[in-house]
């Protein structure tokens, strides 16, 4: 009889603390592997370079990876355009930099990308939100534009990213339109979690219009058709009503899985930010 009761009670137990941690997401994300805000094991990649910022909106240090393309010397009189790209959820600095740095490097080669920086932050698991998003607008950015030869203005910086980071380059374009003339986004979304007519994004892109309009801003957003399809329709919508360029790709056979869109459309993808960079909008 005795020894019945034994896995009886503990069956009850782990209902209880299944029902318990349920019940409290908030304590179950404190089971979550915390975040290592720098890492500097970065691939062997001619041009790419670990940096470290002491960040006053973190309170701690925070890396972030650097690629500059051939010939690139900080003497010369050539000043370049910069591309942030932005990792996905459990990502770090060093995540997607060399493979982002590829594709620009192929771009670049084949005449479709202008020779550009690019640099790709630590964004946590923050959503390039609060902290983070302070952290890049107010600190990383004008570090970038102080300590490398580049083009310091609107027209000339772009952001772009994965998953979180694709979602955090439309949300940093559009709550900074002084800041960038576009955005890509691989598997992002207006909204992961709740209403997504709620988002801030919506009001947003109308009240900010006439700057992202003077900036010629464009936005390219990809996701694959088991990945959230219908992620950004209602800002496709806003688009429309305020004339912002936008482009919205389904992408077959596609789900979340950054290598998947890169294989299908990394041309597409590095071929709009070079376009980007290039223009000459009217200011």
């Amino acid at each position: 009889m005795s020894s019945l009761r034994i896995p009886i009670l503990t069956l009850a137990l782990v209902a209880l603390a299944s029902t318990f941690f349920v019940a409290h997401p908030a304590l179950a994300q404190r089971t979550r592997k915390p975040v290592v805000w720098v890492n500097a094991d970065i691939p062997n990649m001619a041009g790419l370079e670990h940096k470290v910022l002491k960040s006053e909106s973190l309170g701690h240090e925070v890396g972030y990876v650097v690629w500059t393309p051939p010939n690139f010397s900080v003497d010369s009189d050539v000043r370049y355009p910069v591309v942030y790209f932005l990792h996905g959820a459990g990502g770090s600095e060093r995540s997607d930099a060399a493979g982002f740095a590829s594709l620009m490097a192929k771009g670049i080669r084949n005449g479709t990308f202008p020779p550009a920086i690019c640099v790709c932050p630590n964004g946590g698991m923050s959503g390039y939100r609060g902290e983070v998003e302070s952290m890049i607008v107010d600190e990383l950015i004008p570090l970038i534009d102080s300590t490398y030869p580049t083009q310091a203005k609107a027209t000339s910086r772009i952001v772009a990213g994965f998953s979180m980071g694709g979602a955090g380059s439309v949300r940093l374009s559009l709550l900074h339109p002084e800041l960038f003339c576009g955005a890509g986004s691989w598997g992002g979304a207006l909204a992961f979690r709740g209403d997504p007519s709620e988002s801030p994004l919506l009001p947003a892109a109308e009240n900010n219009a006439d700057t992202l309009r003077q900036n010629g801003y464009a936005a390219l957003l990809i996701n694959g058709d088991g990945d959230r399809p219908d992620a950004f329709e209602l800002l496709a919508e806003t688009f429309e009503s305020v004339k912002i360029p936008h482009e919205i790709v389904v992408v077959d056979d596609t789900k979340h899985n950054l290598g998947a869109y890169q294989q299908k459309t990394a041309d597409q993808m590095i071929k709009f930010l070079g376009n980007q960079l290039r223009q000459k909008p009217d200011r």
